[in-house]
């Protein structure tokens, strides 16, 4: 059933995964579905769709909207972002601190970076933790373009191995990739590891250009490039995004 909530909104009541939220939204080319951190269900439809159109693209969908609310309960059970939270990036501390002023600013400084959120706002609200996600991942990606392409690069100068391109990515399921034309990608995650970790990783997809597997051929030859990287192989396992 369908019910009013306010202009360009209804609820629909779904008997399996509860309310959901329709919106119109004029710039909407397609109906969108999406799960927020919160575990609230959005689903977006052009002005001129009408509301029932949701429906059996809820219907169609519902399995992976069971998946998203399992991920989000899983979510929920980690601290949220808060005025207390610290987070090692490389050589710098990222900190989350209140100001006076009415918008989020980073502020970096050799050893520091902090990222200042007006302490007006309702910090643990769904809507704040994903401006904050977005800002910590725009200040990790800046950090990885500086770094990341430059240590590739000498890494590879100093073991032979030729590469074409590197790209740091948004990726959060693979800390780095190697495609068969020699082209690097590192997840811009990865500075939030440990330097012999990120060193391990770069070593790990320079490997790949000379084996695109992981045979036993691949390992040894990982060995000969780093010495001990089985043991580091473990040691990443270990390591998960802490703030998604």
């Amino acid at each position: 059933m369908i019910k009013k909530l306010e202009p360009n909104q209804k609820v629909l009541m779904h008997p399996e995964v509860g309310k959901v939220i329709l919106k119109k939204n004029p710039r909407s080319k397609r109906v969108t579905l999406k799960v927020k951190v919160d575990g609230s269900i959005i689903v977006t439809l052009p002005q001129s769709l009408p509301y029932k159109k949701a429906e059996p693209i809820l219907h169609q969908n519902i399995a992976w909207v069971k998946v998203q609310l399992e991920k989000v309960k899983e979510s929920q059970k980690k601290k949220l972002l808060s005025f207390d939270s610290r987070f090692q990036v490389r050589t710098k501390v990222l900190r989350i601190l209140p100001h006076d002023q009415t918008t989020m600013v980073a502020k970096g400084r050799e050893d520091k970076i902090d990222l200042l959120v007006p302490k007006t706002w309702e910090i643990a609200s769904s809507e704040v933790q994903e401006q904050l996600q977005e800002a910590m991942i725009e200040i990790l990606r800046q950090e990885a373009k500086y770094y990341l392409p430059n240590r590739t690069r000498t890494l590879a100068m100093q073991k032979g191995i030729a590469i074409n391109t590197i790209r740091i990515k948004n990726v959060k399921t693979r800390w780095g990739s190697c495609s068969s034309k020699s082209n690097i990608n590192l997840s811009l995650y990865l500075m939030l590891l440990p330097d012999s970790l990120i060193d391990y990783v770069i070593l790990h997809e320079l490997a790949h250009i000379k084996h695109q597997n992981h045979s036993a051929a691949f390992w040894s030859h990982l060995e000969n490039l780093l010495p001990g990287a089985k043991q580091l192989d473990k040691k990443l396992n270990g390591y998960r995004i802490p703030f998604l």
